[in-house]
């Protein structure tokens, strides 16, 4: 499965651009972490191109995500619509927001999403990227390999007090997905930890709400900071724990955790589906 979530970019300039992801026919759908994903991706593209492919964004924290009924059914084949404004853009980091729409309606609303810049040459080849740049606008870039969502598997689960849980993500040594993320230096993706998590959260919200965890949905991700890259080979400990009800929604707390040291950690909102 190629990890490039951007099949074209329609309008592109120093602040926003829009952009499109296809899913192909016959797909079982693009969850919605891997839409949050495509969003970053595009704002990544307008912060590679500001700074004439000498910088790139990466993942740091996405500060509000509203997850739409419309990502519930996981998104049908077809066009998905992406558009992103650049908030502020300071030389060391950027803030963002963005949206992905389909024929169902939104996907997913992100807001206050930083990414800090590093050096671009670090992750990728320059020249490679201004080739797919100019390919994504000009609508003639190949289609890329499209297949099931390389979900992480979750090991050692474990019961905690309180209702909180507990469990390992042991990241790969190799996976195709990391010629994507980044063809210079393997970085598990921010997304796939997220949606990790998510698998342990749904538990805790289960026993929160006292309902069937398959009746559940995420309906927001907040406050989820990256704090270091998870490297191949890794182990996580990932944790979920209760935070509050409110009416018909749980709110879970997450982290994530290797050598002692907090890699990442954030909050779940989940609800009934419709």
């Amino acid at each position: 499965m190629s990890f490039l979530f951007v099949d074209r970019i329609d309008a592109l300039d120093a602040e926003t651009a829009r952009g499109q992801l296809d899913v192909p026919p016959g797909m079982p759908g693009v969850p919605p972490w891997l839409v949050i994903e495509a969003i970053g991706q595009l704002a990544s593209w307008v912060a590679i191109h500001r700074t004439e492919f000498r910088s790139r964004p990466v993942a740091a924290l996405v500060g509000d995500a509203r997850l739409g009924e419309a990502g519930d059914r996981r998104t049908a084949a077809g066009p998905v619509d992406l558009a992103v404004r650049i908030e502020r853009f300071d030389g060391r980091a950027v803030l963002y927001s963005g949206t992905a729409r389909s024929a169902a309606g939104l996907i997913a609303d992100l807001r206050r999403s930083v990414g800090p810049l590093l050096p671009l040459e670090l992750f990728d080849d320059p020249e490679a990227m201004r080739q797919r740049l100019a390919e994504l606008r000009a609508g003639t870039a190949p289609p890329r390999p499209f297949g099931a969502l390389p979900r992480g598997t979750l090991s050692a689960v474990e019961t905690l007090a309180g209702g909180a849980t507990r469990a390992e993500l042991h990241v790969p040594e190799a996976a195709p997905f990391f010629a994507d993320h980044f063809p210079r230096r393997a970085v598990y993706p921010a997304s796939l930890l997220a949606d990790a998590q998510s698998q342990l959260g749904l538990g805790v919200a289960a026993g929160v709400l006292a309902l069937d965890p398959r009746r559940l949905r995420i309906s927001a991700l907040r406050d989820f900071k990256v704090r270091a890259f998870s490297e191949p080979g890794q182990t996580l400990t990932l944790f979920a724990e209760p935070a509050g009800r409110d009416g018909e929604t749980a709110t879970v707390r997450i982290r994530a955790e290797a050598d002692g040291k907090r890699v990442a950690s954030g909050a779940l909102d989940y609800r009934p589906a419709p």
